[in-house]
């Protein structure tokens, strides 16, 4: 059987019905019988029409260009890549607080090994590798040895979870 979500249902009777409901229990069970008969039915009809309008929905495809899904696609990962970095830098400012016991030996070693690339190196850093991302990583060097952070494993991770939600379904798309 299926169960009904939780609703509150009123029932708009004169007052000769509202007093014979408060005092007479079988007419008010019978009142309340036919109410949740009526809910049920309203709820299936909804059920119904909700089925009919999905089933609809595969069998017309949305005319879109290649371009255009292209483009949202690349998008949809670019928030995922730019929500991982901002979650990092969030991490990273808010690391005196979210790890007090070890905050203050893991600031030492961070503080170290950026002294030592400044006064005894002069220091090149490659690709998107910054200074503050070097901070980053060394502050937080041994998370990074137990749970590394590859971009290309997220990347496949952002993709198939951009396949799970089905928005991005070729059958859903006259390209």
């Amino acid at each position: 059987m299926q169960t009904l979500p939780t609703t509150n249902v009123y029932i708009h009777v004169n007052n000769d019905e509202a007093d014979r409901i408060m005092i007479d229990p079988a007419y008010k069970m019978e009142k309340v019988k036919e109410v949740h008969e009526k809910v049920y039915a309203y709820y299936e009809a909804y059920r119904l029409v909700d089925e009919q309008v999905s089933a609809l929905q595969f069998k017309t495809k949305m005319p879109f260009s290649k371009d255009l899904y292209e483009s949202w696609y690349d998008i949809e990962k670019s928030i995922m890549r730019f929500d991982r970095i901002f979650n990092k830098v969030e991490k990273f400012d808010a690391r005196a607080m979210t790890d007090v016991v070890n905050h203050e030996r893991r600031e030492k070693r961070m503080v170290e090994k950026r002294n030592k690339r400044w006064k005894d190196n002069y220091t090149f850093f490659f690709g998107d590798l910054t200074e503050e991302e070097q901070q980053y990583r060394d502050y937080f060097e041994t998370d990074l040895e137990v749970d590394p952070e590859d971009d290309y494993i997220d990347s496949v991770f952002d993709s198939a979870h951009l396949a799970e939600q089905g928005q991005f379904n070729p059958a859903l798309y006259d390209f």
